[in-house]
């Protein structure tokens, strides 16, 4: 890199010499330190060239004030001669500030960067404030506005269009992936993966720009973790890594893939590591993103629930809401587990709501199943599992097929259909299986035992059961562990009478009315009669006094 301000100095200039040549190599330590040497070494200031790597040598290092104060002497000295450059480190500046929850700050510099785009709206640097103006669109189409995913379209077609006309490979990169997610919000799967798989073709090349590429490979990554596919989230986390230990110390990029190797490392039964990783992820990037690390607190929390320690989680959920990220479904899973159904209800219902991408969906409605299956609302959860087995298809989402099986599965062995749930649950713990996650499949052998002794499979039952028992002790999902030693304890009821059924029988065993029952057991009165009807159906019988007497007979009151 050549640099507008000759050496005043032997030393000065053999310091300039050894920057530009580690720049080259990207080694940023010695890019900062040799500069620094070299703006020592005299009274004159660093040529704009040179204070450009610097800036960039900064960024790289995870020092956004050395880097944003570098690049603010940058664009002054640009503002005149090379107004389009000037935009792009406005935009950068902007960026940057805004990704670090400093929103005032970066949408100044961002306001600037459009004030010098619309003063050159030729020049091909613009299309990168187009990309930003199209995720922006894509941001507010996730949240239900069709307009605006028109609006994302257009963008992307002109970044693309930018790219193309120009040779640019990084601005055909950025166009191809936008497109992808606009696909992706139209459900338009395939054509979705087509368009991210080019544009990481493109990133693959070494041809994008690296701050560019780095953002890329991490899109990449979180689109992998919204599709559920568990293996081709190891493939690009990995692939993630490797580039970045190709520009170590890459602070930000390392921070981004840590977070989501914590991700891979729940779903395969490594907690303690995840929670290491998640853990240095936010004392590594706690002051370049802010988004990052929300969900870096929102993993921890996670961890916690499915360890049962849900005073942590649910301060780990705060965390991140306080960042900016939504607790959900997290939190409303921690209601749950307290026996806070109605709670938990509510708050799913109000995200469901406003959440309109199909795969933000998904986590949410796998939630609703299981908390309205816990209100007593079959309907309910089978409106959320109608949509999720629909996202799963149109989206060939391994991840969520196998939870769609899993809650189908649950849903009919709470509706006494335990033949048709084993099929499911067998089809869920075999997909769980094969991308090696313990803990899901660990969950849906509890299921599974649970419906084979409704079938009177005793043996098949005790070895699903003590296969889930003995994963849950290794992982130290205590709460799991209690429950399902609970279930263990209880006599399986004949004729596929469930647990619910039971406490029904039981209320009204003592006495009690409809009425009276629905208020003891906090459901409606027609739940209750749908309950009773039920028994009558499975064991042949007409009456309460029928069912009632049927139950003594069997030792189940």
């Amino acid at each position: 890199m050549s640099s507008t301000v000759a050496p005043s100095s032997d030393g000065r200039g053999a310091a300039l010499r050894a920057a530009r040549a580690a720049f080259a190599d990207h080694d940023w330590p010695t890019v900062r330190d040799r500069y620094r040497a070299a703006a020592a070494a005299s009274d004159d200031a660093l040529g704009t060239d040179d204070l450009a790597a610097l800036a960039t040598a900064c960024w790289w290092l995870g020092l956004p004030d050395e880097s944003g104060a570098a690049n603010a002497v940058v664009y002054r000295r640009l503002r005149t001669e090379q107004p389009a450059r000037a935009g792009l480190v406005a935009l950068e500046l902007g960026f940057t500030e805004v990704v670090r929850g400093r929103g005032d700050v970066g949408a100044g510099w961002l306001a600037r960067a459009r004030r010098i785009f619309d003063e050159v709206p030729g020049a091909p640097e613009r299309g990168y404030l187009l990309a930003l103006d199209a995720d922006l669109m894509l941001a507010e189409a996730g949240a239900g506005s069709s307009s605006s995913l028109d609006e994302a379209d257009a963008l992307a077609r002109q970044v693309w269009e930018i790219g193309d006309g120009t040779g640019e490979p990084t601005l055909q990169a950025l166009g191809l992936f936008l497109l992808g997610q606009v696909a992706s919000l139209r459900g338009q799967a395939v054509d979705a993966a087509r368009r991210w798989d080019e544009a990481m073709l493109t990133v693959r090349t070494g041809s994008v720009v690296p701050e560019w590429a780095g953002n890329l490979y991490c899109r990449m990554m979180q689109v992998c973790y919204e599709l559920a596919d568990v293996r081709r989230a190891r493939h690009w986390t990995d692939l993630t890594e490797e580039w970045c230990r190709g520009h170590a110390p890459a602070v930000m990029f390392t921070g981004i893939c840590r977070v989501h190797r914590v991700q891979l490392l729940v779903v395969e039964g490594e907690w303690a590591r995840a929670e290491e990783e998640a853990s240095r992820a936010v004392r590594e990037i706690a002051d370049l993103d802010v988004v990052v690390v929300a969900e870096a607190h929102y993993r921890m929390g996670e961890l916690h629930r499915l360890r049962g320690a849900l005073d942590d989680a649910e301060r780990c959920y705060r965390q991140a809401h306080e960042l900016g990220r939504d607790p959900l479904p997290g939190l409303a899973l921690c209601h749950l587990r307290r026996g806070r159904v109605t709670v938990a209800a509510s708050v799913l219902d109000a995200a469901l709501a406003v959440v309109h991408h199909p795969l933000h969906r998904a986590p949410l409605l796998v939630a609703g199943v299981e908390v309205w299956l816990a209100a007593d609302d079959p309907g309910r959860a089978a409106t959320c599992l109608d949509e999720l087995e629909t996202i799963a298809v149109a989206y060939d989402s391994p991840g969520w097929r196998a939870e769609a099986a899993r809650c189908r599965g649950t849903a009919l062995a709470a509706a006494g259909k335990a033949a048709e749930a084993v099929v499911l649950l067998r089809e869920a713990r075999a997909r769980w299986h094969a991308v090696g996650a313990p803990y899901e499949v660990a969950r849906v052998r509890a299921d599974l035992a649970t419906a084979l002794d409704a079938l009177g499979d005793r043996d098949s039952a005790r070895r699903e059961r003590d296969s889930a028992a003995a994963a849950f002790s290794g992982l130290g999902a205590t709460r799991d562990l209690a429950r399902l030693s609970a279930q263990e304890r209880r006599a399986p009821a004949p004729a596929g009478i469930t647990p619910r059924e039971l406490e029904v029988l039981a209320a009204v065993s003592a006495g009690r009315t409809n009425r009276q029952a629905a208020g003891h057991l906090g459901i409606s009165e027609r739940t209750i009669e749908r309950h009773l009807a039920n028994v009558y159906v499975k064991t042949g019988l007409s009456s309460r006094t029928g069912a009632v007497s049927w139950a003594r007979d069997h030792d189940l009151l």
